[in-house]
């Protein structure tokens, strides 16, 4: 061995080495992090965390089981006829314009998906991603307010929640702007909980791009208004609040203006006209009744009882909830018109308030927990019975958005297959007319149309001498359809006072599965 090799064997044991109990804690440190993880990864999962997996596991499987069991209705045969004629597909542009009455942010988003052929699906298996992404969002929202319990609770409410199944499966508009009102309200959550009002420009942001995909989404300002009025600490400094008012009007006004400089101004007026001056057509209790017991008069029932019982817990979180369902409630119960998706904005906080009421019983004593989560249990299964049914069982309701349009898709394909380009049908009303100009790519007017231009919706064409247009071989088809025939009497017997003038033949009859008849097309000769 060298000299400098014994030197250094010299020094190494000079050096006190520690003992090995310090040794095993230093490593000990070392791979804590390590250790936590991994135990954090096979620890039992949390209640809430199970809860909200099943949320969206049966989230997904209620919106897309089935998806295409039933053709697409008057709606979403306009939403994906806009979406096609914005992709320059030949088969739509002739028939849908691209600028009807409202903005087209879900039209370009759909568009790609039908750039070629007669699909019908692809836009609501986006509609769904919607759902479920809201589902998510609920669940981010009650944590946000309250915690993972509350969050993963009402998470799993509106995943089963029949109202937000039907419009989620089908390609609306309601179903995307929720999902954008619901992060906003989000955000406007994670604002008033940090007393800080610099978030306040993403809600409002997030509120414009609601109303891009449906513009009743701005009367949420009010609602965001109206809390801040209430919650005073978010008011300073006033420059959040004023900008996130002043994102939400820009985004919002993006599309009349675009609409106005392409020379589309006038079509806009005409809707709004016609808007303003629609005759009511629905009772006063339609949302109560109706739209109440499809998002659960006992849930209702249960977050009612919540904020009753539990009023001294009553805080800034409930406020904000309570803003963001009275505003858009009162403005479309005084409102004429009354659409079953117009509340779909509604759903999200109702399950919230649902689900933390549940939740603070569940906190007071084991013998009420016990009951809660009973209680709970109840609740989703009186929304899940109606949702599952729903979706076995599609049927037309009769209201705009609330279901599909049976035999309408199977009589459009016949029309593209038997007619010549160019043929032109009778409908009774435009709900069949939109259907079958969707599948069949010929033109359909409704008889129910009306030829005074205040009384109809001005992207629809009267008919305003039926006989002197089927003798002069305007129209060679009469359709009847029993959607429509339950809407409009009157119209439905006129259709069969033309079939009978005019000697109609029956050339296709779409019945469903227990007989019913769905769908009759005539031929008729001058």
């Amino acid at each position: 061995m060298t000299d400098q090799a014994a030197r250094a064997a010299q020094l190494r044991a000079r050096v006190p080495r520690p003992p090995a109990p310090v040794l095993a804690e230093q490593l000990r440190r070392g791979l804590a992090p390590v250790t936590r993880r991994w135990q954090e990864l096979h620890r039992r999962p949390r209640a809430s965390t199970v809860v909200l997996v099943v949320a969206l596991v049966s989230g997904a499987a209620l919106r897309l089981v089935g998806l295409g069991s039933v053709g697409l209705n008057s709606d979403e045969a306009v939403y994906a006829g806009q979406g096609a004629s914005l992709a320059g597909n030949p088969h739509f542009t002739p028939l849908f314009p691209i600028v009807r009455a409202h903005p087209l942010l879900v039209q370009i988003l759909v568009s790609p998906l039908y750039r070629s052929g007669v699909p019908d699906q692809p836009g609501r298996y986006v509609a769904a991603a919607f759902g479920v992404g809201t589902i998510a969002l609920v669940h981010v929202l009650g944590r946000t307010l309250y915690d993972a319990r509350v969050g993963a609770l009402a998470a799993l409410f509106l995943a089963v929640m029949p109202y937000h199944v039907v419009i989620s499966r089908q390609l609306m508009l309601d179903g995307p702007m929720t999902f954008f009102a619901t992060a906003s309200l989000t955000t406007f959550a994670a604002a008033a909980r940090r007393g800080d009002g610099r978030l306040l420009p993403a809600a409002g942001m997030l509120l414009g791009l609601a109303a891009l995909c449906k513009e009743p989404a701005v009367i949420l300002l009010g609602a965001g208004f109206a809390f801040i009025a209430l919650a005073t600490r978010l008011w300073h400094p006033v420059r959040y609040p004023i900008a996130a008012g002043a994102l939400t009007m820009t985004l919002t006004l993006t599309y009349p203006v675009l609409t106005s400089l392409s020379g589309g101004a006038r079509g806009g007026q005409s809707y709004l006209v016609w808007q303003l001056s629609r005759p009511p057509n629905h009772s006063l209790g339609f949302y109560p009744v109706v739209v109440g017991g499809s998002i659960g008069l006992v849930l209702i029932a249960v977050a009612g009882a919540g904020l009753v019982l539990f009023r001294r817990r009553l805080s800034w979180r409930e406020t904000l909830l309570l803003c963001w369902v009275g505003v858009p409630l009162l403005y479309f119960e005084i409102w004429p018109t009354k659409g079953f998706a117009y509340l779909a904005p509604l759903a999200p906080p109702v399950a919230v308030l649902a689900a933390v009421a549940l939740a603070r019983v569940g906190r007071a004593g084991r013998v009420r927990a016990v009951g809660g989560r009973l209680l709970a249990i109840g609740c989703v299964a009186t929304l899940l019975v109606p949702s599952i049914a729903g979706i076995v069982s599609p049927t037309a309701s009769g209201l705009a958005g609330a279901g599909g349009l049976p035999g309408g898709r199977e009589a459009g394909r016949w029309i593209a297959g038997h007619t010549a380009p160019g043929t032109q049908l009778i409908t009774i009303g435009p709900s069949m007319a939109n259907v079958l100009q969707f599948y069949g790519g010929r033109r359909a007017d409704g008889l129910s149309v009306s030829p005074n231009p205040l009384h109809r919706n001005p992207s629809y064409i009267p008919i305003r001498n039926a006989d002197h247009a089927l003798r002069s071989g305007q129209y060679q088809y009469i359709v009847w359809d029993g959607f429509s025939a339950r809407r409009s009497a009157h119209f439905a017997e006129r259709a069969m006072q033309l079939v009978r003038r005019f000697h109609g033949i029956p050339v296709l009859t779409e019945r469903s599965a227990d007989g019913r008849r769905l769908v009759t097309i005539y031929r008729v000769t001058p």
